[in-house]
């Protein structure tokens, strides 16, 4: 997503943002999982450099984690409830739900923050770095989005104005999260110059 579609779609609401997406780039062929609750790997399309985003996580948090996954409802794993988007796509999903989660979302969940400063931010703020994976297929989700730090800027702005009180974790790395950080050759020093930024939005 460059700024210019970031500009168009500013306004839009959950449900509006998720059909134009759908709408961008399709409806998965098949579920997320199988009835074992294994993932369906052919549905994935990190070729193109997009990752899969699960519309009822504005109900429950990780529905792509067979463990969280396995304790909804099966319905919410097939293709009319699952979106294709890049990383600065997904991010914008998820302030959404955070900005207005739904009305019958899970009360012990925070629906939403989870995906933003345990997930996405602590890898953006690694590519945006200078952060050169090893893994193909991520690789190619970090080239759909390297050259749009503007709107990633521009969201941080956005979830630091309306929950202020979560700041604090947006200076985080990938390497900080990894179960793997040795194999990753980052570490969050790399990332200061762009946390100075993060602090002056």
């Amino acid at each position: 997503m460059d700024i210019k579609e970031y500009e168009k779609v500013i306004k839009l609401n959950y449900e509006e943002y998720c059909k134009h997406l759908q709408k961008k780039y399709g409806l998965p062929k098949d579920n997320y999982f199988t009835s074992n609750w294994s993932p369906i790997q052919r549905i994935k399309r990190t070729k193109d450099g997009l990752v899969i985003h699960h519309i009822m996580e504005d109900r429950a948090i990780m529905l792509a984690n067979k463990k969280f996954a396995s304790k909804c409802p099966s319905e919410w794993q097939y293709p009319n409830n699952l979106v294709y988007c890049d990383l600065l796509e997904h991010m914008l999903l998820h302030i959404l739900i955070c900005e207005n989660p739904h009305v019958d979302k899970k009360q012990n969940q925070a629906v939403g923050f989870g995906g933003i400063i345990n997930f996405l931010v602590p890898e953006l703020n690694d590519v945006y770095s200078g952060w050169i994976t090893k893994e193909e297929w991520r690789l190619n989700t970090h080239k759909l989005i390297i050259n749009n730090q503007n709107v990633y800027f521009d969201l941080l702005k956005r979830f630091k104005k309306h929950f202020p009180k979560y700041e604090q974790y947006l200076y985080r790395s990938f390497s900080e999260i990894s179960p793997k950080p040795n194999i990753l050759h980052w570490t969050r020093e790399n990332d200061k110059e762009l946390f100075l930024k993060i602090k002056e939005l």
